[in-house]
């Protein structure tokens, strides 16, 4: 619906407004309007009292007049111009004055211009139209004057001059680009709509309610008063508030905000009809009305329940689901540096429906999910309403195993130990290390095989074995068991060797689990298993079996003694973290010991000490430093 009051076509109703056709072969352009046909040079224009001139230049002139002396005189010219009495029309041009340095023309000599009616070449009726001081145009730059007027009578001309009755002194002005146009339309429009742009006729208790009166024209200034009646009923509206007369065009305005300046606020219950009047200077009132609702607010429970399991590919796959099923829904993954609810980047595109998974996450990154829920209706409303809740970062699974089996081969002195990991029904990585008893590091294996082999290991030493797994769904879990060979005689013998196991309680306690999770999420234990997969101790180097440290755990700031049957091949000594990272560590040489001083400021940890001989074999062995 639209109020609208037409006013007209806008075209300029004066002929030659900018002066730009004249007669360029008139005889004086500076006196370029008389009252004779014969000697007037402008078209569309002549003088009605004494003799205005053309100034500036010839492509671009315009009219100048001059008003004093004793007997009042003024220039002044006219055009024909049809005003209709009651129309509404708007006046534009540009002027600027002098008062030839005297303030009293300042203050009291005016620019005028009138509808007249001329009878016997004078003045019959007439009306102003604008009037203003000289002094306000004052100077060498244009002024540009905008004003309406509306006609009390028909007039036939326009009238322009200076005025000044003060003496001889005379104020002069010049005038250019003269429009007069009827007025355009005034209409008034407007829709409600939320805060998104939504346009609605129903807003929940406690929205934000926008008045959008882009669409209405020709105002300069406008009017919004409230009224309201409990929603259902057919009574009247009873006023509530208004905001009165505001200057300017109507645009996009929180009703909300406005009214609430006056402890107003619009209840939940109550059908609103908010009137909006439009006025300008030829148009003081035009009125539109338009109603809108306000619903109470219901809760809805944007709860939901997730569900964690590792898929196939060692990946978390999470199921979320609503505990409101009708209701509209809105999903989103968001990852985080931190495990937190708020920021981060989405994952992902937005889901809908009351149940929805998200796969492929890893447990070395933070993720939050967030839920939201609304509902439209007709009666109450359902306004958005939202649940964050933390993805877990640890996702176990039905058949979770850490355990092996051990089998070994034979040749001659030298046995190989065969392990085999219990499946798991989802991929993992995995860890393979074997340790002398003094927790020595022999070799290791790292990271997709679920099968190790080590060779070389002497007869009748008690080894341990330790078997990690992890993946994106679960950290790092291990299991270790001691074995050794036999030479003995059984019916379970295999080639004169026999396996003897047994369990290796073990308890990892915060500072361990935390040190090799941490080398794995950074992605270093892969590059430093590779460092030694393949490595094997062989019973021929008896160097190297030979080769013991103590005390192990060393205190930082403590000397560390390496014991080797010689010491006079051993070429450079490192302190190889879990990170990977290695610094070289000085170290001397005795008789059939080497000593290592533990810098104090060493973290804890577990380390591996690399000894490297002068025949480029590398002696790699374990240590925990306190």
């Amino acid at each position: 619906m639209i109020a609208s009051i037409y006013l007209g076509i806008s075209q300029n109703l004066v002929l030659n407004g900018d002066f730009s056709q004249y007669d360029v072969n008139c005889n004086d352009f500076s006196f370029g309007f008389t009252g004779s046909a014969n000697t007037n040079c402008v078209d569309d224009w002549n003088s009605y009292s004494g003799s205005p001139s053309l100034h500036g230049v010839s492509s671009n002139p315009h009219a100048w007049m001059w008003s004093g002396g004793t007997n009042d005189h003024y220039e002044s010219i006219q055009t024909p111009v049809a005003f209709e009495q009651g129309k509404c029309y708007t006046v534009s041009f540009k002027v600027k004055t002098n008062d030839r340095g005297n303030q009293d023309i300042s203050d009291h000599g005016t620019v005028n211009l009138r509808a007249v009616n001329f009878q016997n070449g004078s003045i019959d009726t007439e009306q102003t139209i604008f009037s203003n001081t000289i002094g306000t145009y004052l100077g060498n730059n244009w002024h540009t004057v905008t004003t309406t007027f509306t006609p009390n009578a028909n007039y036939s001309r326009l009238l322009i001059n200076p005025l000044y009755t003060g003496g001889v002194k005379q104020a002069e002005m010049a005038i250019d680009d003269i429009v007069i146009q009827e007025s355009q339309n005034l209409s008034v429009d407007f829709h409600f709509e939320d805060t998104a742009g939504t346009h609605k006729n129903t807003f929940c208790e406690g929205e934000t309610i926008l008045l959008n009166g882009s669409a209405s024209k020709g105002e300069i200034h406008y009017f919004i008063d409230a009224w309201r009646r409990p929603s259902g009923s057919l009574g009247s509206f009873q006023y509530v508030s208004g905001l009165g007369w505001t200057a300017g065009q109507l645009q996009t305005v929180n009703l909300t905000n406005l009214f609430a300046g006056n402890n107003v606020n619009f209840e939940a219950g109550y059908e609103y009809e908010i009137k909006v009047a439009l006025g300008n200077d030829c148009i003081g009132w035009l009125p539109l009305t338009k109603r809108f609702t306000v619903l109470p607010n219901a809760a809805l429970d944007p709860n939901f329940t997730m569900n964690a399991s590792c898929a196939g590919n060692g990946t978390i796959t999470i199921q979320a689901t609503a505990a409101t099923t009708n209701a509209n829904q809105w999903w989103g993954l968001f990852e985080t540096a931190t495990s937190t609810t708020t920021g981060g980047t989405q994952v992902g595109p937005i889901q809908g429906g009351t149940s929805v998974t998200f796969s492929g996450l890893s447990r070395t990154k933070n993720y939050y999910i967030k839920h939201g829920v609304w509902k439209d209706s007709d009666k109450n409303c359902y306004p958005w309403q939202e649940a964050r809740k933390i993805v877990p970062n640890s996702v176990s699974w039905v058949g979770y195993t850490t355990d092996f089996t051990l089998s070994l081969s034979a040749n001659g002195g030298l046995v190989n130990v065969n392990l085999q990991a219990d499946p798991n029904p989802v991929s993992v990585y995995h860890g393979w290390q074997v340790y002398d008893v003094n927790h020595n590091v022999i070799s290791g294996f790292c990271c997709n095989s679920d099968i190790a082999s080590f060779s070389g290991l002497s007869i009748n030493t008690w080894y341990y074995i330790k078997h990690g797994i992890w993946n994106d769904c679960k950290e790092w879990q291990e299991t270790r068991r001691y074995f050794r060979v036999q030479i003995q005689e059984s019916e379970n013998n295999i080639g004169g060797f026999v396996l003897e196991t047994k369990e290796y309680p073990f308890e990892p306690d915060s500072a361990y689990t935390k040190e090799i999770n941490e080398l794995i999420n950074s992605g270093a234990i892969f590059e430093l298993f590779e460092e030694y997969e393949g490595s094997s101790f062989v019973e021929d180097d008896k160097e190297i079996s030979k080769v013991e440290m103590y005390p192990n755990p060393v205190p930082a700031g403590r000397v560390l003694t390496i014991t080797t049957s010689t010491t006079t091949d051993i070429q450079h000594i490192e302190l190889v973290a879990f990170t990977g990272k290695s610094v070289s560590v000085s170290f001397k040489k005795e008789e059939d010991s080497i000593l290592l001083d533990i810098d104090a400021k060493t973290p804890k940890g577990m380390y591996f000490v690399r000894i490297i001989k002068g025949s480029g074999e590398v002696i790699t062995k374990q240590l925990a430093i306190q």
